[in-house]
């Protein structure tokens, strides 16, 4: 058994890289294999009519429904909304000549806006998911007869578990300067724990499993300012052009890493004893910037832009990660409100939304980003007695390679998002 251990030196590193040796095969569930990596795969929190538009939001305000991504826009505030939404994703991974898909279910972001002062001063309570980290990858090798005690190949499989990311919960404020000036200030507390599972399974019942269980758990706390203008009738009549921005200052995680393994070998070190216990992450800064234009009351057009700097991203150990780059996301698109209309019908009462995205990504593996395209789409239903919604968004994208030994996926993604809008402590008068 000893003489076993030593030939899997696998055991000694968690999660070594998305490329196998040559006598391994790999497979993929549970979600994108590229979340594995630093905090999990960054999640662009957005309000429901961004994501149908397939832009990060931040130069966009819809009185009924909660914005996210800006927080000058809580000033604009007239109805205390609420939302909230939940995704189903199904990745499709493929690599060589080995696919596999899966399905994965997402919660958030969650939020409600309350006007302090209608149009003036509002308030924002919400809970965003930031990083995901989840996937399923696992290799197949064999072992020489040479190798191993048993006189004949030995199979056996190493199984890597991720779960976890990280969470804001924020609570900020919105005010508006001017008739068309707002600014907004955001402080948040950063929370999360990311899980990191290692099951080595054999076909010769004289090797048992051996399992490895590593947490890291994360606390920090953070800052955003927005700022926001809108102008109406700048170029025609009835029209309006709005303009958003968005910085968010890097963030000191607190991090705790633990450790809980069943390991049957001898002489296995899994880490050094400085990889546990206490250490500090950082959080990488973000900006974002945009326009939105409204020609007439039932017609917008918004692009955008969100930067992050992924390399000024540090580990739990205060180091930096060669594979990381800063990230950069485009957006454009524009909707149809239809429900602005004085039409009859179930279709005419919907608004229509339809966009595009382009992300370099913040990875860059064997000398290739990992790059996304996405098609997105949705439509909300409003309510006919209330200010209240149902947003339906899809979205169909394309990331990474199957080049240079990487993973290239197909992501499809359909969701539900409920958006609550009320007038609330106004006291009615009967006349």
């Amino acid at each position: 058994m000893r003489r076993f251990a030593k030939t899997i030196p696998v055991l000694a590193i968690l999660l070594t890289g998305i490329c196998s040796p040559s006598k391994a095969q790999d497979v993929w569930r549970g979600g994108s294999a590229y979340s594995h990596f630093a905090l999990g795969s960054p999640n662009d929190f957005r309000a429901s009519y961004a994501k149908g538009m397939g832009v990060y939001g931040v130069a966009l305000h819809d009185p009924t429904v909660p914005g996210i991504s800006n927080p000058a826009i809580w000033s604009r505030a007239v109805f205390t909304n609420a939302s909230g939404a939940f995704e189903i994703s199904s990745y499709d991974a493929t690599s060589r000549d080995t696919q596999y898909r899966s399905t994965q279910f997402h919660g958030g972001p969650f939020q409600v806006v309350m006007p302090l002062m209608r149009d003036r001063l509002g308030i924002n309570l919400s809970l965003s998911p930031l990083t995901s980290s989840r996937f399923t990858m696992q290799n197949l090798y064999q072992l020489a007869p040479d190798e191993n005690h048993t006189g004949e190949e030995l199979n056996y499989v190493i199984e890597n578990r991720g779960n976890g990311g990280i969470n804001r919960v924020e609570l900020g404020i919105g005010y508006r300067l001017t008739r068309g000036l707002s600014i907004g200030y955001a402080p948040s507390l950063l929370i999360g724990n990311i899980r990191r599972d290692q099951v080595v399974f054999f076909d010769n019942p004289d090797y048992r499993p051996s399992n490895l269980r590593e947490s890291t758990s994360h606390y920090g706390f953070g800052n955003r300012f927005g700022i926001y203008f809108q102008q109406r009738n700048a170029f025609r009549q009835n029209d309006r052009v709005t303009l958003g921005a968005m910085v968010s200052l890097p963030v000191n995680l607190v991090s705790e890493r633990k450790l809980e393994s069943r390991i049957d070998f001898n002489d296995v070190t899994i880490r050094p004893p400085s990889d546990y216990g206490d250490g500090q992450a950082v959080y990488p800064m973000e900006a974002s910037a945009g326009f939105s234009y409204n020609p007439n009351p039932f017609f917008q057009i918004t692009s955008d832009v969100l930067y992050q700097n992924w390399s000024g991203y540090s580990n739990f150990s205060g180091e930096s990660e060669a594979f990381l780059k800063d990230r950069i996301r485009l957006g454009l698109g524009g909707q149809f409100i239809a429900a602005r209309r004085d039409a009859s019908g179930f279709l005419s009462n919907l608004i229509y939304r339809l966009g595009v995205s382009y992300d370099t990504g913040n990875l860059k593996l064997n000398d290739k980003e990992i790059e996304t395209f996405t098609i997105h789409g949705g439509i909300s239903i409003p309510s006919s007695r209330t200010n209240s919604s149902i947003d339906i968004n899809a979205e169909y994208g394309f990331r990474g390679t199957q080049s240079a030994g990487l993973i290239s996926e197909r992501v499809f993604g359909v969701s539900l998002s409920f958006n609550l809008s009320e007038l609330m402590f106004i006291q009615r008068r009967l006349q």
